[in-house]
Parts: structure tokens; sequence; C-alpha cells
């Protein structure tokens, strides 16, 4: 079974994902973890300056360590590996939050993990949370779900998740830079942020964690 949770940044689809796999015995295929981990690798680990104004200007040569990157799932964690080190602890800073989204919209990055995830699913019955999974990715989803809120509660989230360590910024700040990835991810010409056919669309503006996996779970026969 494949299932896809769509949305913009800060929505809550990776919580909701891994809390649904857990309840349904499923695994989490994290998108956004695999782009996070392609924008971590070229600035961190190649020293790449990555230009906001010509996203794909990173060729396939730029982009050939993609094959080191690993997705694995284990003791109910999802993780991604560069050359055999895990680098999951680090994909969650606030500061990558702009350059993954600069580099998601590289149709070259998005041609290369295209495979990757699909062959994940092959081997599992899997949650996957991103950008484009239900319009693109997984377009024949079991279930198709778009999960959104507005940008300051969203903003609201990353403040208050002390693993984005965001606590030295500023929540106009915070919000500033969603809405400014919220224009970018709905604008790209490579696989825009949009409802997938046939989606559902949850809005948790006003919902807590349990409220909104209940509205998922609610939809859901296995």
């Amino acid at each position: 079974m494949i299932i896809t949770i769509d949305g913009p940044a800060a929505s809550g689809k990776s919580s909701i994902a891994t809390e649904i796999c857990k309840r349904l015995k499923m695994v989490p295929l994290k998108t956004g973890l695999l782009y996070r981990a392609v924008a971590y690798i070229l600035v961190q680990e190649l020293d790449k300056t990555i230009n906001i104004e010509t996203p794909n200007e990173l060729s396939i040569n730029d982009l050939n360590f993609i094959k080191d990157i690993t997705y694995e799932f284990t003791d109910g964690i999802a993780h991604v590996l560069f050359k055999g080190k895990d680098v999951t602890e680090k994909l969650s800073f606030s500061s990558i939050d702009q350059i993954a989204s600069i580099v998601s919209a590289n149709k070259n990055v998005r041609e290369l993990l295209l495979d990757v995830q699909r062959q994940i699913a092959t081997k599992y019955n899997i949650v996957a949370d991103g950008r484009d999974c239900g319009s693109v990715v997984f377009p024949s989803a079991d279930y198709k779900f778009y999960l959104t809120a507005t940008a300051e509660a969203r903003a609201k989230r990353v403040m208050a998740d002390v693993a984005r360590k965001a606590e030295t910024r500023t929540l106009e700040d915070v919000q500033k830079d969603i809405e400014l990835r919220d224009k970018r991810d709905k604008e790209r010409d490579v696989a825009p942020l949009i409802v997938p056919s046939d989606a559902i669309t949850i809005d948790n503006t006003n919902l807590d964690f349990e409220q909104t996996v209940q509205e998922f779970l609610k939809h859901i026969k296995i």
C-alpha cells in the first residue's frame, strides 16, 4: 500500500506520516529528508554555493554523489546516510530550509531521486510525505492527502521545534521564510507544489496532533 501526504513546509507532514506508520505498521518515506540531504551535502560536505536565481545550474556531474545517499528504516526510525555515515540529525536545522527548497527545484536532483523513492516503495508498504508525492512520484497511490495550515501557524511550530534550532530567530522572520518557500515551491517549473488529483485536503491550523492523526485515519481503510 502507498499513502502520500503532500503539503507546504512545516504543516506537520513528516510527524503525521511517522505516527500513521506506527499505527498501521507501515514504513515512512520521508522524501523531504532526501532533498535536505542533497542540500546539506552540497553546502557542508562539498562546499558548493547554491544560487537562488539559477537552481538548475547543478549538472548531473555535480550531483553524482547522490548515488552515495541511502535511506534506511531501522527500529522504527528513518535514517539518511552519506557514504555510510548517518547524517540524519544534521538535516533538521532550519538553516537548511531555504537551501533544500532551492535544490528541490533542480530538475536533475528530482530525476535522480525519483528512482530512489520508487525503489523504496517496492520493498515496503509506505507513507510518503513531501511536495509532489501524490502528483508526481506516486500518482497511483492508494490514498492521497494534502496537509496544510496558515503560514503563521506553521511558523509558530518551527519556533517551538527544538530540533530545528530556530530559537535565535524571530517569529516574523520565520514566517517570511515560510511564505517565500511556499511561493517558490508553488511557482517552480519542475514538480510544483499542488493539491494532487483525488487528494483529501486537511487543514490543521486549529487541530492538535492527535486530532490531525484522526482526520487521516478516518479516511484510510486497511
